[in-house]
């Protein structure tokens, strides 16, 4: 029978190969799952964020259908505003559910350009990207940075699939969902001058490198389309430069050091994660095939330290910035992680600390989001809002502090201007038609257009509602578990003290009333 023995053999390596992708198959689902469960948790939980930023853009798409220019918007991101705008006529959470479907595509197709890097365990992506506090944090809220890591993630696995020209032509979408979007695009075209030919082992000549390059203007098709629909919605050649926001050129948010980001990467690798990361950087930047993931990942990570030490394009340090290179990280990630545990220990204690690591990243980013007590301000907003839809129907005129009010109260710019500033708000204030109401906190008022709700009385509005808010976290109330390593970044310990105040101007004012 000696004969039958390689058959034997054979057969036996091939079942263990149909075992391996099944369990492949059943963890990458369960992964998706479990993303696509805890998103919908979050949505439910944390009806708002911890920044104004989404509200904002919220809005802006909202509003971009009466207001086409926004459309178009240097700080609504044209790429952001075309894709939500529907989904945003539906109300903050339907935009927000979009928003995670496209975090689920991110995690996808992150799942894919590990199966096309042959990475061992490649569905483990998908927990690493939950492990990631800022992405945990991003992935069912509506910022920018998850849209742009989709655009990265498709372009890349483009690009190092051998579709070059695909892979420009997606990434020349990158600047229409971020500004940092041109800085790589000019790193892509340099990937594509000097890429090996596919049969080759040399490195490109100088001629050859010639011959591609007018190949790489295809990276500004997006800059150009988003140029003709500029002049096409507004008739104005330079609008882009018109609207470029005039705080990015100034250090709005003060300055930091260097070494700004690097503090701040337990929060966009992980806290655990962080060496299986390092460990993966450490070993692939010496790897050409693996240039296009270390160098972008590198690329925005130096430049937002050095604007960050600067104060240049409005810098504020939010490590929320990284996520637009998730998709890198967690490869890179996945690939220390791999040779982490091929060290010589029995399987059952490899396997306990990978899943306790695993587990302990995933509490903590969620133990992240449940710190930030900004984000617990919606609540009471909503609330509030609730009482003054109950007794003022239809509603007059509102003036708001926070973009939360003006959503919950299903207006959009059109129909309720955002403020811009401390005198524009004592203007409106007088110019406003009897019984407008004021809707106000004590936090972004003052601290945004320098007036409180006693300041909005002085100028003849009366006092409808005021209510002091006591806001703890969702999961923990009692905050015992909030102790994070991050907590001076964030500031966030403790309950949330919030007041907020309806004011109305009187219905008839003057002589004689």
């Amino acid at each position: 029978m000696p004969e039958l023995q390689p058959l034997l053999n054979s057969n036996l390596s091939a079942r263990f190969v149909d075992l391996a992708e099944d369990r492949s198959c059943r963890a990458k689902w369960i992964g998706m799952g479990l993303m696509a469960a805890a998103g919908v948790l979050l949505i439910y939980l944390f009806p708002g964020s911890a920044e104004q930023d989404t509200d904002y853009h919220f809005l802006m798409a909202r509003t971009a259908l009466v207001d086409h220019s926004l459309f178009v918007n240097v700080w609504a991101r044209p790429l952001f505003t075309t894709l939500f705008a529907p989904a945003a006529q539906l109300g903050y959470a339907a935009a927000r559910f979009f928003a995670l479907l496209i975090s689920l595509a991110v995690a996808w197709q992150t799942y894919r350009l590990a199966n096309d890097l042959q990475l061992r365990r490649p569905w483990l992506v998908m927990f690493i990207l939950l492990g990631e506090p800022v992405f945990f944090e991003l992935y069912t809220d509506l910022y920018t940075e998850t849209l742009f890591a989709l655009v990265f993630v498709l372009a890349l696995r483009c690009h190092m699939g051998g579709s070059v020209k695909r892979g420009m032509l997606i990434a020349s979408l990158l600047p229409l969902a971020r500004p940092e979007g041109v800085f790589l695009c000019i790193l892509w075209g340099m990937w594509a001058l000097i890429r090996r030919e596919p049969d080759s082992d040399r490195a490109p000549s100088f001629a050859t490198a010639m011959r591609r390059f007018p190949s790489t203007f295809i990276l500004a098709l997006g800059v150009v389309c988003w140029w003709l629909a500029a002049l096409i919605l507004t008739a104005d050649p330079l609008f882009i430069l018109h609207n470029w926001p005039g705080t990015w050129h100034k250090g709005v948010y003060g300055h930091g050091t260097y070494l700004s980001y690097a503090g701040r990467s337990l929060e966009f690798a992980g806290g655990l994660l962080i060496v299986p990361f390092v460990a993966g950087l450490c070993f692939r930047m010496r790897s050409r095939s693996w240039l296009p993931i270390t160098s972008s990942f590198l690329l925005l990570f130096l430049l937002h330290s050095i604007f960050r030490r600067f104060g240049l394009f409005g810098e504020a340090g939010y490590p929320r910035y990284m996520v637009s290179v998730a998709p890198a990280t967690a490869v890179l990630t996945l690939d220390g992680w791999n040779r982490m545990m091929s060290i010589n220990l029995p399987r059952p204690i490899l396997r306990l600390l990978g899943f306790t690591t695993l587990a302990l990243s995933i509490l903590t980013s969620v133990l992240y989001v449940d710190a930030m007590s900004w984000a617990r301000d919606p609540i009471a907003i909503d609330e509030m809002a609730g009482w003054l839809k109950q007794h003022f129907f239809p509603l007059p005129e509102v003036i708001w502090s926070n973009g939360r009010m003006c959503s919950v109260l299903d207006l959009n710019f059109k129909s309720s201007p955002a403020l811009s500033g401390h005198e524009n708000l004592i203007v409106r204030l007088r110019e406003a038609p009897s019984g407008s109401i004021v809707f106000w906190d004590d936090h972004i008022g003052p601290d945004w257009f320098g007036m409180t709700a006693a300041d909005i009385e002085q100028q003849g509005y009366r006092p409808l509602r005021d209510r002091q808010y006591l806001l703890h976290a969702v999961l923990y109330p009692d905050d015992r578990f909030l102790q994070i390593p991050w907590a001076p970044f964030v500031n966030l310990l403790g309950p949330r003290e919030l007041k907020l105040s309806l004011l109305q101007k009187p219905r008839f004012s003057g002589t004689g009333h």
